[in-house]
C-alpha cells in the first residue's frame, strides 16, 4: 500500500476499504479488530502509523490500545497532541508537529522516532462523550503532510474504531453485571442461613487455585471462581425454620436441606450463559462424594463434574472453619485431619494433594477474606479480660442503644444506654466515667437514678473533664430538663445521690488493685476524652467520638499493652462533609489515619455507628480496611484483650 491513495480511482478505493472491512467482520477478538482498522486508517491515509488512544475510566489517562511500531503507552490525558484534541474535543491536522508547544516529544525521545505530520481525531460514544482517539503520523507521499481528504477518509477508520470500543465497554459491562449477580445471588443464599459473609469470596478464591492446579486453563479456573458463589443458591428456598436451625435436623428436615442442591440447579439450569450453565453444575454437583455417597444423585469418581469436585473440597474447608448458627468454627489441626481422612470417600484423591500442595496460598486466602462482622462475640476462655458493650450505636434505633462500656460491676464509661441492658442491677454502680457531655453518652445518667432509687445504696460518682462536669450541671441534672440529684439525699442514707469529679488528661487513676484508667484528648465538637483502660497489664482503648487520629496514633504505637482498641466510625463515606463538620469518622477518613499505625499485634472494633448507615457503612468498611480486620461491635458484644 505505498501508493499514494489519491493515485486510486474510486472504485479502487472503495475496494481497499471493502478488503479491510471484509477482515474486521471475521474477527471476534476487540484488539485484533482494532489492529485491523488501524490498518485500514494508515492504508487511507498513506500514514507511515496509525494509534488508537483510549480513555481511562477515571478520565485521567491515555493509553495505546493498538500503535504501529512502539509497545503500549500510557500518559495523562492532558498531555501532547492527542491529550489537546481529547479535552478540546476537536481534530488536529498539522504538517509539523515539532513547530507547535502542545506536542509532547518525549515518546520520540525514548522511541528515537521522528514524527513530522500528523492527524488526531477524537472518539466518541452513543452520549457524545469522548473515549479516545484515532491518530495517524507521517505522511508518506511527496507532499509534507495530510490534507483535507485524508481527514475525510480516515473518519471511516475512526469511526468503526469507537463502534468496536463502545461494543467492547458494553460487553464487558454485561459480563461484569452477570458476574455480579452471580456473586450477589450466592451471598443472598448464604445470608439467609446466617453463614459468614465471606464465604462465597473464599470459596471462589479457593476453587480458583484448586482448579489451576489441578490443570485447567486459566479461563476455566476463572470461570469456575465466577460460578462458585452460586453452589448453594437453593437455600433461598428452603424455610428459615430448617435452615436456621440450631440444633440436628431430624429425617424429615434432613430430606428437605438437601433439595437445595436440585432447587439451585433447576432455577438456573436453561441458562444459555457459560457461567450460569458452569453455576448450576456447581450447585446440583458440590455435594456429590467421590466414593458414591453424597446427593442429589450418588454418582461417585469422575463421573462427578470436576467443578463440582473442587467446590466441594472449597465449600467444606471453608465451612468447617466458620462459625456457623448450628456448630462452632473447628480449628485448623482437626480440619486438615478430616480431610486428610476424607481421601478417596468424600474428596477425589488428586484435589486432596492439590489442596495440601496449594494450602499456604489458600491460607493467605482465608486471612485476607476473614470475616469482619461478629454477633455474640464471646472471649476466648484463656483470656479472662473483657468489656460488655451495654449500647454501640451513635444515636438510638430500634432495638439499638448508645454509647456504654460495662468495664466491671460497679464502673461504666458512658451511661447512653443502661437500663434496658443492666436493668436493676445498674443499682450497683458506683462510678461512670464519660468521655463528653452529649446525650448519647450520659442520657441513661437520668434513668439509672430515677428508676432505682430506693434501692441504691452508694452516690453515683460522675468522673469526667471539668467541661463536662460543667455541660452535665448546667444543661441535664439542673432540675429544669432532669433534678438535680447532686442535692437530693439517697433514700437510706445520708449521702447525696450524684458527685462529681473532675480529672485530668493524662493522668493514670486507680481503680482497684489491678485495674487503671487514663484518659487523653479526643478531637471533638466539645471538650472530650478518650480512655484507656488496663487490668492487669492488659490494656483497651477507646476513643468514643473523634476525628483526627493523631494522638491516638501515636498512643497505640508506643503503647504495647493495649491489645483492643475501639474507635468510632459515625456516617457513610458519602456523608464526609457532615462527619468533618460534626468531628465525626467514615470509614475513608478512618482508614486513611490508620495507615499511620505501625504496629497490627491489636484486635480493632468499631462502635458508634448510625442505625440507618449499619449496613452501608459495613460494606464500606469492608471495602476499605486494608490490613485491618475490624469487629464492628453491637449492643451485648464484648470487647476481649
Amino acid at each position: 500500500m505505498s501508493q499514494h491513495i489519491k493515485e486510486l480511482n474510486s472504485t479502487e478505493v472503495l475496494n481497499l476499504i471493502f478488503t479491510h472491512l471484509t477482515k474486521v467482520s471475521s474477527l471476534h477478538n476487540y484488539t485484533d479488530v482494532l489492529n485491523e482498522l488501524a490498518n485500514m486508517g494508515k492504508a487511507l491515509t498513506n500514514a507511515d502509523r496509525c494509534t488508537v488512544w483510549v480513555v481511562s475510566d477515571d478520565k485521567k489517562t491515555i493509553k495505546t490500545k493498538v500503535a504501529h511500531g512502539i509497545d503500549e503507552i500510557e500518559i495523562p490525558i492532558n498531555s501532547g497532541l492527542v491529550g489537546d484534541a481529547i479535552l478540546n474535543s476537536k481534530k488536529i491536522m498539522i504538517d509539523d508537529v515539532y513547530q507547535d508547544s502542545r506536542f509532547n516529544q518525549d515518546i520520540d525521545k525514548k522511541t528515537g522516532y521522528k514524527t513530522k505530520s500528523m492527524i488526531v481525531m477524537p472518539m466518541y460514544d452513543y452520549e457524545d462523550n469522548i473515549i479516545g482517539a484515532f491518530q495517524a503520523i507521517n505522511h508518506r507521499g511527496s507532499k509534507d503532510g495530510f490534507d483535507k481528504a485524508d481527514e475525510e477518509r480516515l473518519t471511516l477508520a475512526n469511526t468503526y474504531a469507537a463502534e468496536t470500543i463502545i461494543s467492547s465497554k458494553l460487553s464487558d459491562e454485561i459480563d461484569e453485571t452477570q458476574r455480579e449477580v452471580v456473586f450477589t445471588m450466592g451471598a443472598i443464599g448464604e445470608s439467609r442461613s446466617k453463614e459468614t459473609g465471606n464465604h462465597v469470596k473464599r470459596v471462589a478464591e479457593y476453587s480458583k487455585i484448586l482448579a489451576l492446579a489441578y490443570g485447567l486453563d486459566d479461563k476455566e479456573a476463572e470461570l469456575l471462581k465466577q460460578a462458585s458463589p452460586m453452589h448453594d443458591i437453593g437455600k433461598v428456598a428452603i424455610p428459615d425454620s430448617i435452615l436456621n436451625k440450631p440444633g440436628r435436623f431430624d429425617e424429615n428436615e434432613r430430606y428437605i436441606m438437601n433439595k437445595h442442591a436440585q432447587l439451585g440447579y433447576h432455577m438456573i439450569k436453561n441458562s444459555s450463559r457459560p457461567l450460569l450453565q458452569a453455576a448450576a453444575i456447581v450447585a446440583y454437583e458440590h455435594h456429590e462424594k467421590w466414593d458414591g455417597s453424597g446427593y442429589p444423585n450418588q454418582i461417585s469418581g469422575e463421573n462427578i463434574h470436576i467443578y463440582g469436585r473442587i467446590t466441594a473440597l472449597a465449600d467444606v474447608f471453608d465451612a468447617l472453619g466458620s462459625d456457623r448458627v448450628y456448630k462452632k468454627a473447628w480449628d485448623d489441626e482437626k480440619i486438615l485431619h478430616l480431610i486428610k481422612d476424607e481421601k478417596g470417600k468424600h474428596f477425589d484423591p488428586k484435589l486432596v494433594d492439590v489442596f495440601f500442595d496449594n494450602l499456604d496460598t489458600i491460607l493467605k486466602i482465608r486471612d485476607t477474606y476473614k470475616d469482619i462482622y461478629k454477633s455474640n462475640i464471646t472471649c476466648n476462655k484463656d483470656i479472662n479480660k473483657n468489656i460488655q458493650i451495654l449500647g454501640a450505636y451513635g444515636t438510638k434505633g430500634k432495638n439499638k442503644g448508645t454509647t456504654s462500656f460495662y468495664i466491671n460491676k460497679n464502673t461504666l464509661i458512658d451511661a447512653g444506654n443502661v437500663i434496658n441492658q443492666l436493668d436493676v442491677k445498674s443499682v450497683d454502680i458506683e462510678n461512670i466515667y464519660v468521655t463528653h457531655s452529649h446525650l448519647d453518652h450520659v442520657g441513661d445518667i437520668a434513668y439509672m437514678l430515677d428508676n432505682y432509687f430506693v434501692l441504691r445504696k452508694k452516690t453515683l460518682n460522675i468522673i469526667a473533664l471539668p467541661k463536662t462536669i460543667e455541660a452535665i450541671q448546667n444543661s441535664l441534672l439542673n432540675d429544669k430538663l432532669w433534678p438535680d440529684f447532686s442535692k437530693i439525699k439517697l433514700h437510706h442514707s445520708d449521702k447525696f445521690a450524684i458527685s462529681y469529679t473532675k480529672i485530668e488528661e493524662n493522668k493514670i487513676y486507680n481503680i482497684s488493685k489491678t485495674e487503671t484508667i487514663q484518659p487523653f484528648s479526643t478531637d471533638h465538637t466539645i471538650d472530650s476524652c478518650g480512655y484507656i483502660y488496663t487490668n492487669d497489664g492488659h490494656s483497651v482503648l477507646i476513643t468514643a467520638d473523634t476525628y483526627a487520629l493523631d494522638n491516638v496514633i501515636d498512643i497505640i504505637n508506643n503503647n504495647l499493652s493495649i491489645k483492643s482498641v475501639v474507635i468510632e466510625c459515625s456516617f457513610p463515606n458519602h456523608m464526609e462533609k457532615l462527619a468533618i463538620l460534626t468531628k465525626h469518622l467514615t470509614p475513608k477518613l478512618l482508614f486513611k489515619q490508620l495507615e499511620k499505625i505501625t504496629r497490627k499485634d491489636f484486635q480493632l472494633y468499631i462502635h458508634h455507628i448510625k442505625p440507618s448507615y449499619e449496613e452501608i457503612i459495613k460494606d464500606e468498611i469492608e471495602e476499605n480496611h486494608g490490613d485491618f480486620f475490624p469487629i464492628v461491635l453491637t449492643d451485648g458484644d464484648n470487647i476481649c484483650f
